[in-house]
């Protein structure tokens, strides 16, 4: 009647990113340059919210700059283990 127990759950987030990768290409139409341009925002933003959240910062975080990160925020600070998975394959430039 004392049993306490612990509840455990999980959160599986997949995002596909893909496509920032086209810049180059000039049949882009307004639409996809917009859609791409706010691909690299979001992953910019990620990539400072990682930052800091390594440097041991866990006040002030820009989750709210863009979508991406306003739907990860739960996923990124607080309490939880995270692990980020990216597939990259770098350009015929490189």
């Amino acid at each position: 009647t004392g049993d306490v127990r612990a509840v455990r759950s999980s959160k599986l987030s997949l995002v596909d990113l893909a496509g920032s990768e086209r810049w180059g290409m000039k049949s882009l139409d307004h639409t996809t340059r917009g859609e791409m341009t706010a691909i690299n925002k979001s992953l910019t933003t990620l990539g400072r919210v990682v930052a800091l959240l390594a440097k041991g910062k866990t006040e002030g975080l820009p989750f709210r700059e863009s979508k991406l990160t306003r739907l990860l925020q739960d996923s990124l600070g607080a309490n939880c283990l995270t692990t980020l998975v990216a597939a990259l394959n770098p350009s015929e430039g490189c």
